[in-house]
C-alpha cells in the first residue's frame, strides 16, 4: 500500500461499514476517518491493495500477536480487509499469506462481518468458523418471570473460590465434544483482578443457600463495530443439574434490566461456534450474530 491508497482503503472500510449497519442495526456505522486514516499511515505491518485501472478492488492487512505460549498469529479485523469479489481475496491473501509465512506466523485469524458473502469467501480458502460474536438491543428487550425458589445476589471477592468452580465447569464443557476445545484457562489471579474492577457486574444465583450459576459483566471497551454504551457478558454458568429450569434466562434478564436502567443500550457477547448448546441458548435468547470469527492454521508438514 503507497500513501496514496489510503484514502480509497478508509473509504472501503467506511461504506463496508455502513452496510454491514444498514443489514443490522446491532453493528454501529461510527468511523472515526481520521484516527482511521493515522492508523493506516503508521500501521508498522505492511497492508496489500488490489486495484484496477480506476479503483481500488480490494485491501488486506493483519496485526501479529505473540501468545504466552510463545506463538504468534495473524489477526485479520473487520477493517483490515475489503474485497469486491472472492477472486479478489484469494489474490491478496495469497501475497500476505505467503509473507506471514515466510515470518513464521502460521496461524491466521479473521474476525468478518456475520454475513454469507463477507464469511463464505475465507471459508472457501480453508478457514474454519471457530467463535460468533452477537449482540442484543436492550430496548428491544422483554424481561421474564423470576423463578419461584431462587435468590440472586451481588458477587464479592470472597466469592473468588466459587467463580472459578464455575470457570472450571465452563472449560470443562469446551474440552467435550463436539467443542474439543482446549482454551487458556483463567487463572486465579486474572479472575480476581476482573471482581476487583468496580465496573465488573458479578451476580450469583442461589436456591436455598446453593450456588447454582453465575454470570460476570462488564462495559465493553471501544470496538469498532460495537455500539458506545454495551454491556459485555462473560462467564454465563449453570450448574448441570440445575439447566433448562429458566436460570440463565431469569439472571441475565435481571443483569440486563438493571443495565439498561444505567444507561446501556446494548450487550455483547461471544460463544464458540461448536458449542451447540451455547449457540442454541443465545439464539433463543434473542442475540443477534454480527460477526464471526475464522482461523486457519497451515501445516508446514
Amino acid at each position: 500500500m503507497r500513501a496514496s491508497d489510503v484514502p480509497d482503503v478508509v473509504d472501503a472500510v467506511v461504506r463496508d461499514q455502513r452496510i454491514a449497519n444498514e443489514a443490522n442495526h446491532c453493528i454501529d456505522a461510527r468511523v472515526d476517518r481520521d484516527t482511521l486514516t493515522d492508523s493506516f499511515r503508521r500501521r508498522p505491518t505492511p497492508t496489500w491493495v488490489a486495484r484496477d485501472t480506476t479503483r481500488l478492488r480490494g485491501h488486506l492487512t493483519a496485526a501479529t500477536l505473540t501468545r504466552p505460549s510463545g506463538h504468534v498469529s495473524a489477526w485479520i479485523s473487520p477493517d483490515a480487509v475489503s474485497f469486491d469479489d472472492p477472486a479478489t481475496l484469494g489474490a491478496l491473501y495469497a501475497a500476505a499469506g505467503a509473507e506471514w509465512l515466510a515470518g513464521g506466523v502460521d496461524d491466521h485469524q479473521a474476525w468478518v462481518y456475520d454475513r454469507p458473502d463477507a464469511r463464505e469467501p475465507w471459508v472457501e480458502l480453508g478457514f474454519a468458523l471457530r467463535f460468533r460474536r452477537g449482540s442484543l438491543d436492550l430496548s428491544m428487550h422483554d424481561v421474564a418471570d423470576w423463578p419461584p425458589d431462587y435468590d440472586l445476589r451481588r458477587g464479592t471477592l470472597g466469592d473468588l473460590d466459587l467463580s472459578m468452580h464455575f470457570n472450571r465447569l465452563l472449560d470443562d464443557e469446551e474440552h467435550a465434544g463436539p467443542t474439543f476445545a482446549r482454551p487458556e484457562p483463567l487463572s486465579r489471579e486474572e479472575t480476581e483482578e476482573t471482581l476487583e474492577e468496580p465496573e465488573t457486574i458479578f451476580v450469583v444465583v442461589e436456591q436455598h443457600g446453593t450456588p447454582v450459576a453465575q454470570c460476570i459483566a462488564f462495559p465493553l471497551l471501544p470496538v469498532r463495530g460495537a455500539h458506545p454504551r454495551t454491556l459485555h457478558l462473560s462467564a454465563v454458568v449453570v450448574e448441570p443439574s440445575y439447566r433448562g429450569r429458566g436460570v440463565a434466562t431469569a439472571m441475565l434478564d435481571r443483569i440486563l434490566a438493571e443495565a439498561r436502567q444505567s444507561g446501556f443500550e446494548f450487550a455483547d457477547v461471544t460463544w464458540r461456534t461448536a458449542n451447540l448448546g451455547a449457540a442454541a441458548f443465545w439464539s433463543a435468547y434473542g442475540v443477534t450474530p454480527t460477526y464471526v470469527r475464522l482461523q486457519r492454521r497451515i501445516d508446514r508438514d
